[in-house]
């Protein structure tokens, strides 16, 4: 049975009812624009997206690439000139973005909002989501000491543990801010449970504390 796409919509068309079969081997809608005219379209060319409007927005486009966006600004960004045929040509701009970037961006990218930054405010933006994502408290983050990870420059396998010159073994670890020094000793063990003597004292009860139990 053949989808029945009444009430539907397809980019700028809305499905109103099923019109006059052009060719008997196919299906046409009649569709009510966005700008308010009514045009039938082929069901094959709405569903693929092929068809969008009722002809407007092409016109509106074509418009659009004609338009002169000097000085104009879009996000942080404010359009200099077209670009050189050396440089990309009408199709690009450059454009001067508010940290002091000149970037060659797409007019048509830049009118649509897909470019807004020269890339600076799209790293702030992830800078900003990690910063929401990791939880500081007086100093310490409760993510980092609940993993209790070594972290990848570690050599030892224990996190706050490291071979002195002297190839005895150095214990310390960090909290609110701060390094202490847990003592130095001949073997690894001893250190490592040092090292884990103190977060036991330190981290587990913090964590608790302040919601990231271990």
């Amino acid at each position: 049975m053949t989808q029945d796409l009444t009430g539907k919509t397809f980019g700028r068309l809305t499905v109103i009812r099923e019109a006059e079969r052009r060719n008997p081997r196919r299906r046409y809608w009649l569709c009510r624009c966005a700008c308010g005219r009514e045009t039938v379209v082929d069901a094959g060319h709405l569903i693929s997206g092929h068809t969008k409007s009722c002809g407007c927005w092409r016109k509106e486009f074509s418009r659009e690439k004609k338009r002169d966006i000097k000085g104009m600004r879009f996000g942080r960004l404010t359009a200099l000139r077209e670009a050189l045929p050396q440089e990309g040509g009408s199709s690009l701009w450059k454009c001067r973005c508010d940290c002091g970037k000149e970037i060659f961006c797409s007019k048509d990218s830049l009118v649509r909002g897909n470019t807004k930054s020269c890339g600076c405010l799209r790293e702030e933006t992830r800078r900003e989501n990690m910063k929401n994502a990791i939880h500081f408290v007086e100093g310490t983050c409760l993510e980092r000491i609940a993993s209790r990870k070594a972290c990848a420059n570690n050599t030892s396998g224990q996190r706050g543990v490291y071979r002195r010159e002297n190839n005895r073994w150095r214990a310390c670890i960090g909290f609110k801010g701060k390094v202490y020094n847990l003592g130095t000793f001949e073997k690894y063990e001893d250190a490592v449970r040092a090292r884990q003597k103190a977060e036991h004292e330190l981290y587990d009860a913090f964590l608790r504390e302040h919601g990231g139990e271990p």
